[in-house]
């Protein structure tokens, strides 16, 4: 248990996305922790092994909350499980992706996007923020993407709901900061993931374990935190080095080739 973490950020935390990969690796790095847990997902057998599991291996309280952040109103059900509990730690992590050509995309896919990369992590900021400065104490991690700090072509919309919740969580750490509250986001690359399933192992290709071990052990410390040397030296080629028409046009030339999404061809109407 670290008890200088959990004075910090009180006896619980919320974790959306907690039914796989980084969303699982902060139940665990969070729980070991010492702090009780509130897990978040669409998928509720998920979340109960997982909280079986957690229980069981660091002595801690879990509850679950089975809901679909890309639906209005999921924040009720949250705020409902969490009235009788004082949470100290956000972690805002639940995410999906959308890749290939903008006009090939399903705008309900997109919409659907949009309200939970977006959306989804400021109403619970929103609420749980509020919380926290009346407290004087708390934390609010976002989890963001390399992919926010240049133009991303065949990942255009998912990039751009990525940048919005750099810029977000860069701007709260500011306001934030002289009520005792800690906002961080952080900003991995290829994470071993569902979304990266199929993936061949590579360098580029990172454990969760230390994307989140990174972001905790920054967290009061830094506004964002990119995790992994070759995703710290992208950032710093594509958005130092390169002119951002230059690093479009090279993010873009990766990507066509890479997504297999741009390279099938959809029978146009």
């Amino acid at each position: 248990m670290d008890t200088k973490f959990s004075d910090k950020y009180s006896s619980w935390a919320v974790i959306t996305g907690a039914s796989s990969g980084i969303g699982v690796e902060f139940a665990h790095q969070i729980a070991e922790k010492g702090l009780n847990v509130v897990l978040v997902a669409r998928r509720k057998e998920l979340l109960d092994s997982l909280a079986a599991e957690l229980s069981a291996k660091y002595k801690v309280e879990c509850k679950t909350v089975e809901a679909d952040l890309s639906k209005d109103g999921f924040q009720f059900d949250i705020l409902d499980a969490t009235k009788d509990v004082e949470v100290g730690l956000l972690v805002n992590n639940a995410g999906m992706n959308c890749e290939g050509h903008f006009y090939r995309g399903s705008l309900e896919r997109n919409l659907q996007m949009l309200q939970l990369n977006t959306k989804a992590p400021f109403i619970l900021a929103y609420e749980f923020g509020k919380q926290f400065i009346s407290r004087g104490k708390g934390g609010i991690i976002f989890t963001s993407s390399i992919s926010a700090f240049n133009a991303n072509p065949y990942l255009s919309h998912y990039a751009a709901t990525k940048a919005y919740i750099l810029s977000l969580a860069e701007s709260m750490n500011y306001e934030f900061k002289d009520k005792n509250v800690d906002v961080i986001a952080v900003c991995p690359g290829m994470t071993k993931s569902e979304m990266t399933r199929g993936m061949k192992d590579g360098p580029m290709l990172m454990e969760a374990a230390p994307v989140v071990k990174i972001t905790l052990d920054n967290l009061g410390k830094e506004a964002y935190v990119v995790p992994g040397f070759l995703n710290k030296a992208q950032v710093f080629l594509s958005s130092r080095l390169l002119s951002r028409d230059n690093a479009k046009s090279l993010s873009g030339a990766l990507l066509k080739k890479m997504l297999p999404a741009t390279n099938k061809k959809k029978k146009e109407n």
